[in-house]
């Protein structure tokens, strides 16, 4: 199974300490036009590494089109930068 690694605009929430949580993101449907996505509930957070680059992974849940999806957003924390991953 490939995993697809995608860039995407990403609107979060930081606390005080730094800790990030994104609240929703925004990336092209079928249609080729843009689709906000709210996160509906973060399942789990993860600190890993990728390519040597400290990344957060939120393995998160949501409603899209009627159906309940799971899907992974990972932070790059030195470029600052949000990836969507698919199975």
């Amino acid at each position: 199974m490939k995993l697809l690694r995608k860039p995407i605009a990403v609107v979060a929430s930081f606390d005080g300490d730094g800790n990030s949580r994104p609240m929703r993101f925004k990336l092209l449907n079928e249609d080729e036009e843009n689709a906000v996505i709210k996160v509906d509930k973060i399942i789990k957070r993860d600190i890993d590494k990728f390519a040597g680059n400290k990344m957060l992974k939120y393995t998160c849940e949501s409603c899209i089109n009627g159906t309940q999806r799971l899907f992974e957003l990972s932070y790059e924390v030195d470029t600052c930068k949000w990836f969507l991953y698919k199975l």
